[in-house]
């Protein structure tokens, strides 16, 4: 009676631990898991507001002592000499400077959020001091959507396209601590004045915000129930339930034969207990999501695994299934079909009643989280610095000569450690006397570590009396010897400045696998093979997952041309025996992630998909320069 006591306990603790490990698969969770019931809030001595968020355990109910932080401290940046990267510049003009009048104004600046190392340390001490033994690990990794906007500004003023002439930004939210993101914008007089009253008249909040939007990774608990298979009831009328369901038209009864039945037979049955309330679902709150229907699925797929025997190719029989059986059957669907372990069937009848607590599950959510700040919080730290705030009267002789300015976008600057050499770009100025003015600059790694983002070229008016603006052209150097584009044409410049945004863009593609499912499959690793344009050429890279490592997900960066809207992509899988199998390619628009999604009939030699996949394997050497992306021309054109 003990052993058997202890075998029911063990087999109900497994089920529970199977249905977990289950529904935190269904959400792949990219970034540090974090448990939603273990938050700290903690205010510092200068009024910052912390909120921590403990690692998840692998032990459900328990605590670790390892903490993240969320973003917060969001503050000006700052150069390498502490210089504040922030700049308004008012115009002034001797027509208006009797009536202290603002002829118009620039204003440029970058944001960056995280503690100080003074703020850290006390941070540090009183999470310390808040609960034993507790630890500061760092900042939460954070997460951005990369279809919307994440970094937004708030201005009355600057969103008025009659007082702006247009507003620069980054675009993106910084995802590290110290990471920036920058914005620019020239205003008329109206907007200079409006803009300079906000900020110099001591109001409450002045005509700017800045917004970044986040989410991240929280494990909750699912639901508040549990799963109940009433044994005793399934002994005792088990008669009845057999023929109320050969009274359905539904076939042959659970125990009345040794046939084997396909998948949606074995559903039928299962589906017929809950019915007769063998099998009940016990809800403590009122539930209608996503969530129930995982658990749900996952109960079935352990009922499959646990109670069934699936028919092999020689039908030797099987043992009892482990909970590596229970985890590596994602597709359950698949198999001749499956027979009912009698004898099991029979011996769960003395459990009499069997009870899952579903408290013991958890599921992967995502939350949002938005950092919100004014301009009022930092403008006093800079309005008296003579670099960050002045005025300069455009009639002074000294501005006979002006400033072209060239910034720099954020993404191409942290493109050098890996892409990009340098951009180089070249200036002119047609003067109407017939001298023109011509100079060029280069910018490369070295350049922005001495000078920062912007480079600057003077150009002296002279005689010149053309108000018409300035031309510039780019050429992009990128790592391998490319440069792009060969013959850059000539674009009109604006004086406030000009935002130099490289010819391609990153993408950190995301390829993920069921590593169980390709073990069980005999497949050793999985290759993503892409193709993409990059500089107008098509380019390939790829990304391999192999089953040994036991990861999942593997990331990769590519550089694609910033003008196309996706890529296209096939799967190559290395068999033990088969070689390489090659699937189609396929077109993907907009989204850096792909799951290796294995064919149900990839291993059945007499099968379409097996015979393609074999065949193009086989000739995956003599086509590797074939071009793919004009097959797919229609497709990214429709989106």
């Amino acid at each position: 009676m003990k052993n058997h006591r202890k075998n029911l306990i063990r087999k109900m603790w497994m089920s529970t631990l199977v249905l977990a490990l289950m529904l935190c698969a269904t959400t792949s969770i990219r970034s540090q898991a974090l448990d939603s019931e273990n938050r700290v809030d903690i205010k510092l001595d200068d009024g910052t507001s912390v909120i921590l968020y403990g690692q998840s355990s692998r032990v459900i109910g328990q605590k670790t002592n390892k903490y993240y932080m969320l973003p917060t401290g969001l503050k000006i940046g700052s150069r390498p000499d502490g210089t504040p990267e922030f700049l308004f510049m008012k115009f002034t003009t001797e027509e208006r400077a009797d009536q202290g009048g603002i002829g118009g104004g620039l204003i440029h600046f970058l944001m960056e959020w995280g503690l100080t190392p003074e703020q850290r340390n006390e941070l540090s001490a009183k999470l310390g001091s808040k609960i034993k033994g507790a630890k500061l690990m760092g900042s939460v990794p954070m997460q951005i959507d990369e279809k919307v906007e994440s970094f937004k500004i708030l201005s009355a003023t600057l969103s008025n396209d009659e007082r702006t002439s247009k507003v620069v930004t980054s675009g993106k939210a910084p995802l590290i601590e110290s990471g920036k993101v920058a914005a620019a914008a020239q205003l008329d007089k109206y907007g200079a004045q409006l803009l300079a009253s906000t900020f110099e008249r001591a109001q409450s909040i002045t005509d700017l915000s800045v917004v970044l939007d986040y989410y991240f990774t929280l494990q909750t608990p699912a639901v508040k129930g549990k799963i109940v298979f009433d044994w005793s009831k399934f002994e005792r009328e088990y008669d009845n339930i057999s023929a109320g369901y050969r009274k359905k038209d539904r076939g042959c009864g659970f125990l009345c034969n040794e046939t084997y039945r396909s998948y949606n037979e074995i559903r039928s049955h299962y589906d017929y207990l809950r019915e007769s309330e063998v099998i009940r679902f016990e809800w403590e709150e009122t539930l209608n999501d996503e969530r129930v229907d995982v658990i749900r699925e996952a109960f079935f797929q352990y009922f499959l695994n646990a109670f069934t025997e699936k028919s092999t190719a020689n039908n030797e029989e099987q043992g009892t299934p482990t909970l590596a059986d229970t985890l590596s059957v994602p597709n359950i669907r698949g198999g001749a079909g499956y027979k009912f372990r009698t004898s099991l069937l029979k011996k769960s009848f003395n459990r009499k009643t069997q009870v899952i607590d579903l408290k013991e599950v958890r599921l992967a959510v995502k939350q949002p989280y938005q950092i919100v700040g004014n301009l009022a919080s930092w403008y006093n730290q800079v309005k008296d610095n003579p670099k960050c705030v002045y005025s300069v009267n455009l009639n002074d002789p000294f501005f006979q000569h002006r400033d072209i300015r060239f910034v720099l976008d954020l993404e191409a600057k942290d493109m050098f450690d890996e892409a990009v050499n340098y951009v180089t770009v070249n200036v002119r100025k047609k003067r109407s006397s017939g001298n023109d003015y011509e100079d060029h600059l280069t910018i490369d790694k070295a350049f922005v570590e001495k000078n920062g983002i912007t480079g600057v070229k003077t150009y002296a008016r002279g005689e010149d009396t053309d108000p018409t603006a300035y031309e510039y052209q780019t050429q992009w150097s990128l790592r391998g010897g490319n440069i792009y584009p060969k013959n850059p044409k000539w674009e009109k410049g604006a004086w406030e400045g000009v935002t130099l945004e490289p010819p391609v863009t990153t993408r950190t593609i995301e390829l993920e696998a069921d590593i169980d499912e390709l073990q069980g499959s005999d497949i050793t690793r999985v290759t993503a093979q892409i193709r993409y344009k990059q500089f107008g050429e098509e380019k390939e890279s790829n990304i391999q997952l192999s089953t040994q490592k036991g990861e999942p997900i593997i990331a990769q960066k590519i550089f694609l041309d910033r003008d196309t809207n996706g890529y296209v992509y096939r799967l190559i899988l290395n068999h033990k025996t088969e070689k390489k199998l090659v699937l189609p390619w396929e077109p993907m628009i907009n989204d850096n992630y792909i799951y290796a999604n294995i064919p149900e009939d990839i291993l059945d030699t007499e099968s379409e998909v097996f015979k393609m996949a074999k065949e193009t394997g086989e000739d995956l050497v003599k086509k590797a320069g074939e071009k793919v992306l004009d097959k797919f021309e229609e497709v990214f054109k429709s989106k």
